[in-house]
């Protein structure tokens, strides 16, 4: 119910904004830039809504997953004069992209209209003749919403060190022709976002007052995330540690059991959810990860734009918390002979960590879905393109074959999923698995595995559907990698590599590109070459887009993108 309302009351902002598609055009004639709105305080709530609607939108937070596809974890499958990679993301992964590309438009345009209507909201808010409370709560809200987008445009388009160039800063209700600001400094963005969050958290509540709203534990959240991008690993690890002992005392928040279910309609409504985009099955109000990740054996027809790699699959440990390896599996050397023998598969893949099995569709396992209206629903084996036998079962996607692993995360099952741009399944901008290893992270910096580390980190290992064996006994450069390892696995495909492999490895001397990002790309059956990942050091960061650029004579290109 509180989705549902929620989302109505999404869709009237929608209407009441009233705004066009030019970037940081505040005067429409009627709607949330203009005076006239803010009168009320059903006005109020309205204004503070539509600004949500950056945050679902698909380039935004709705389809962050696909994110992946610029790290070793995933690949985005392409076709020439196919539709399903709308924003071209396969330009980035080989290195073709330009700065016209609509991928760094659409996102751009996203987070500052968002900014712009936050910005609307914190100038008119405060002299709102409205009920006190009220007004504070959304005012904290809008802030909290203006960190947010700030803090990923930092992250897409700049990056948070002092090196790098930073993103242009608007706090005060901007006119479209006045909007020709040069880029601030990291360090000045970064100080706004803190004012806004530190201001913003003592009127939040400690959970959501309905799906997908702010409140003061992912507020706090992304502070420490802005703390912990700035290497501030202290005041990050108390960011953190404060959600948690708070959350200690209320058991608002824990893990859901189900590892799996987490990620599917039948999980939603769980407690782990810190701030998450409530979807819902109806067109412009779902999710579009199930196109992305879907395969043609679902109900909605996905477009398997963004499959897992091997390099992810493989990297997970067995079940005894011991590397797995496939010199260990001499089956495995005949590489065709082996993806056709369900029994050798099978085998490879038995005692592995569950969350592999929970987060990807591997050759020979089980996936319910439905090919069609007629047929509701139907559990399809995911069958090799190579093998000879009957393909009844086979799961269909664009591109079978290449033999790629695909997603299981955000798939929706049977027919639950009737429009595939548009699916229910709730998106989790942050979650506290993430917050536990965010804060073992920054723990671990400040005084090496301390005991908190371990609790944090074996916490998110033993969840009751996975049962990781504990870690013990590492230094503090082991525990910093097998944190990095855990992130990979427990959040692998929600889209937060590219951000942690940009802060990891960004800067880092001794991390070299062409061993670790530039390689072939294979299917699961690794004599089947689909592509060469081509990755320079202008991808780690987005291009300012072309438009904007023209627009703004003080606004400056990120290094590479000048062309």
């Amino acid at each position: 119910m509180k989705k549902i309302y929620y989302l109505a009351a999404l869709f009237l902002g929608m209407l009441l904004q009233g705004c066009d598609n030019q970037f940081l055009d505040t005067n429409p004639k009627e709607g949330i830039g203009s005076n006239l709105m803010w009168t009320t305080e059903d006005d109020a709530k309205l204004g503070v809504v539509a600004i949500y609607n950056s945050v679902r939108n698909k380039l935004a937070f709705n389809m962050y997953g696909i994110n992946d596809c610029f790290t070793p974890l995933a690949w985005c499958m392409s076709k020439p004069g196919t539709t399903f990679d709308e924003y071209r993301q396969y330009k980035l992964c080989i290195n073709t992209a330009t700065a016209s590309e609509s991928i760094f438009k659409e996102k751009w345009t996203t987070l500052y209209k968002g900014i712009v209507r936050a910005n609307d909201a914190i100038s008119h808010l405060p002299g709102m003749n409205i009920d006190d409370k009220t007004k504070r709560t959304l005012l904290a809200e809008a802030k909290f919403c203006r960190a947010l987008f700030y803090f990923d445009l930092l992250s897409f388009y700049s990056g948070h060190d002092q090196r790098d160039p930073g993103v242009p800063l608007y706090t005060e209700p901007t006119n479209y022709q006045d909007a020709y600001l040069p880029r601030s400094k990291p360090a000045q963005v970064r100080a706004q976002m803190i004012q806004d969050l530190t201001e913003a958290i003592p009127d939040l509540p400690f959970t959501s007052s309905e799906a997908g709203r702010a409140n003061s534990a992912a507020a706090q959240m992304l502070l420490g995330k802005i703390y912990l991008y700035n290497q501030q690993w202290e005041k990050a690890a108390a960011a953190f540690g404060a959600v948690i002992a708070q959350n200690e005392r209320e058991q608002k928040y824990e893990l859901y059991p189900d590892y799996y279910l987490l990620f599917q309609l039948d999980g939603e409504d769980n407690k782990e959810g810190i701030f998450i985009i409530p979807n819902l099955d109806i067109q412009d109000y779902g999710s579009f990860m199930m196109m992305i990740y879907g395969t043609r054996s679902s109900y909605a027809q996905g477009g398997t734009v963004c499959v897992p790699t091997p390099y992810l699959v493989d990297s997970y440990q067995k079940k005894d918390g011991s590397s797995f390896s496939w010199d260990d599996i001499p089956a495995a050397a005949d590489q065709n002979a082996f993806w056709n023998s369900k029994t050798e598969v099978d085998k490879a893949f038995a005692d592995r960590d569950p969350r592999l099995e929970a987060s990807i569709i591997r050759p020979w396992a089980l996936y319910e879905g439905a090919y069609n209206s007629t047929k509701k629903s139907s559990t399809y084996e995911y069958r090799p393109a190579t093998y000879s036998g009957t393909s009844e079962y086979m799961a269909f996607t664009p591109n079978n074959n290449e033999q790629v692993y695909v997603w299981r995360k955000f798939v929706n099952t049977g027919n639950q999923c009737p429009i595939r741009r548009n699916a229910p399944i709730d998106i989790p901008v942050m979650r506290y698995a993430d917050l536990l290893l965010l804060f073992a992270e920054a723990k671990n910096e400040v005084e090496g595995p301390a005991d908190s580390v371990y609790w944090a980190i074996n916490k998110v290992r033993q969840r009751p559907s996975v049962e990781m064996p504990p870690l013990s006994g590492l230094d503090k450069s082991e525990m910093r990698q097998a944190i990095r390892n855990e992130r990979m696995w427990e959040l692998a495909g929600e889209g937060h590599s590219y951000n942690d492999y940009r802060r990891w490895y960004k800067y880092d001397s001794s991390y070299d590109i062409n061993t670790k990002l530039n390689y072939k790309i294979t299917g699961f059956n690794t004599n089947n070459y689909i592509s060469d990942r081509v990755f320079t050091e202008r991808n780690w960061q987005f291009a300012i887009p072309q438009t904007e650029i023209d627009m703004n004579r003080y606004l400056t290109q990120y290094p590479g993108w000048e062309n």
